[in-house]
């Protein structure tokens, strides 16, 4: 399976390919294409673009996105530039594509992309059947790991993406799931590879980006509604992640947002896969 990207030739083992690689085209070069095997695309840095479920409309937490044979999409990097892993392999087809939000799979699939040249063969099939496990879920205990996070740190991802709260703290999302706040740093880190606050913070970005996607509230009530401190906070963020302004932003978005309806007539031509 080919991807719009480079970087040195990636890994096989037991039926699966793994690949990290630098995003290497235009945003809009990209067209809605499809996927003859299942893949995962694990976002190490960037903006991604994605269809699959619960996905956001732009990225700026730790993503995971699960793609079932046949997949048509035309999932991508805001403005061309980013890095990611890809595991291709498997032709489940049970499973939709969906945005995992597991911090067990992610973690997986985060070691696999920083051990991709050291780890052996049988290590690397293992990770890519324990992520197809977690997607279409065994009936037996072996989809369960020893290092698997406690069940608290999912209800805690749960809570900053279904709270329309932006007064929400890691603090009280702590509290919500009965562990110390000390204690909620070191396991994020450890699982998501980055700190609750700054989860959250992605987390913001994502729901302003999404809202200004809709194209009605003013930039200072996305702002506020998103949980930023006022107007500038908003623009400021958007300049560091995102490499754009939210009113530059919100200009093309029409264009941005067709990546989320299947239904979107795209041109015709040659595609990759991404």
């Amino acid at each position: 399976m080919d991807f719009w990207g480079s970087g040195p030739e990636g890994r096989q083992a037991g039926g699966f390919s793994f690949h990290v690689l630098n995003a290497n085209a235009p945003e809009e070069e990209v067209r809605r294409h499809s996927h003859d095997e299942a893949h995962f695309v694990l976002v190490l840095a960037g903006g991604y673009m994605s269809s699959a479920a619960g996905a956001p409309l732009v990225s700026d937490t730790p993503v995971l996105i699960y793609n079932p044979p046949g997949t048509t999409h035309q999932d991508r990097f805001h403005g061309g530039r980013g890095r990611f892993l890809a595991i291709s392999g498997g032709t489940d087809s049970e499973a939709a594509a969906l945005c995992m939000r597991d911090p067990y799979a992610y973690r997986l699939a985060h070691d696999i992309a920083h051990q991709i040249d050291a780890a052996t063969p049988f290590r690397l099939e293992a990770c890519a059947l324990q992520l197809h496990g977690i997607v279409l879920p065994l009936s037996s205990d072996e989809a369960q790991a020893a290092k698997h996070p406690p069940g608290w740190l999912t209800r805690a991802v749960e809570m900053i993406f279904t709270s329309d709260d932006p007064d929400i703290s890691v603090a009280r999302v702590a509290v919500g799931v009965g562990v110390h706040p000390v204690h909620l740093a070191r396991v994020f880190k450890r699982f998501l590879g980055c700190s609750p606050g700054e989860y959250l913070r992605g987390h913001r970005l994502e729901r302003a980006a999404a809202m200004l996607g809709k194209g009605v509230a003013s930039l200072a009530d996305v702002a506020q509604s998103a949980g930023f401190a006022d107007q500038p906070h908003l623009a400021r963020t958007f300049r560091s992640r995102l490499d754009t302004t939210p009113a530059q932003w919100r200009k093309k978005s029409r264009y941005v947002a067709r990546i989320q309806d299947p239904e979107a007539a795209m041109p015709q031509g040659p595609v990759k896969a991404l």
